[in-house]
């Protein structure tokens, strides 16, 4: 398409206006007309669902601290916090789950900046600069491609995001004080792996409550590493090492106390393996699962 001058464009432009003064309809009372009637319908459509909301309030509850349960739309408003409950689980609103797995994907504090800040500022800056960008006056789809990439592609990740991040599990939990455990959630492996029992929420690496690796499987992937997992031989000593590789083998999909259906193949070494370790790896608990 010819690049046109600054003269042909304004002149194009006069063309254009005079046409749409004979022949468009006016702002006053079209335009006028059309907005009120839109108006009037997302004021109706508020109303109406702050109607349907207090319709279903429960009963006021007794403690003047507890929760008013609600309907469709949420409660009337939730229990005071207690600062005492160690279990609580923050999630954010659900039209800011797109930011919580922006979050989640770049959680490592030097790349924080990128998922709060950076991209969601980008995003914003693209769509209120965009028709100053791009000012082809040609109304056809086909022949704005750039412009509807932009327009599509930009609503397409924001739900993507949104969904994974509903989905995904909220502030990681508390560990457990089984041998390895807490050396399990202070390491490296809570930032890329979910493991109920030591309350990691990783996303990037194998979910190993799913995964459920037996013993020999977790030992050579620690030690060796695959695929974008790195090897930690340089990292940990033989017995923290076999530590870490019991401790997933025995507690990945585990049931409350009761360990996962791969324990068996980590009894020759753990928790054995964690006291020889010591420190973070020894754990406290009691129960631990043994020869």
């Amino acid at each position: 398409m010819p690049r046109l001058t600054a003269r042909e464009r304004r002149e194009g432009y006069q063309r254009e206006y005079s046409f749409q003064k004979r022949h468009g309809k006016p702002f006053f009372p079209n335009a006028v007309f059309h907005d009120t009637i839109v108006s009037l319908i997302v004021v109706a459509l508020i109303m109406g669902m702050a109607i349907l909301w207090h319709a279903q309030f429960g009963a006021i509850p007794a403690e003047a601290t507890a929760e008013r349960i609600g309907g469709l739309l949420g409660p009337a408003y939730e229990a005071k916090a207690d600062p005492g409950v160690l279990g609580y689980d923050p999630r954010p609103d659900w039209y800011f789950f797109f930011l919580f797995e922006l979050l989640r994907i770049f959680k490592t504090p030097e790349l924080l900046i990128v998922g709060s800040i950076i991209i969601p500022t980008i995003w914003m800056v693209l769509l209120i600069g965009w028709p100053f960008i791009d000012r082809n006056p040609d109304r056809r789809l086909s022949r704005r491609p750039i412009a509807l990439a932009l327009g599509v592609t930009v609503p397409i990740v924001l739900l993507t995001l949104t969904f994974y991040g509903s989905k995904a599990p909220g502030a990681a939990g508390q560990a457990s004080t089984e041998p390895g455990a807490a050396a399990f959630a202070g390491g490296a492996c809570s930032t890329c792996h979910t493991l109920a029992n030591a309350g990691t929420a990783g996303n990037v690496g194998p979910v190993l409550d799913s995964a459920n690796p037996d013993y020999a499987t977790a030992l050579n992937f620690i030690t060796n590493g695959k695929g974008g997992m790195p090897s930690f031989k340089a990292t940990y000593t033989a017995d923290e090492i076999s530590c870490l590789a019991g401790y997933v083998a025995t507690w990945a999909a585990a049931k409350g106390t009761t360990p996962g259906p791969q324990a068996a193949s980590a009894k020759a070494t753990y928790p054995a393996s964690c006291t020889k370790a010591g420190g973070l790896f020894a754990g406290t608990a009691t129960n631990a699962v043994g020869p």
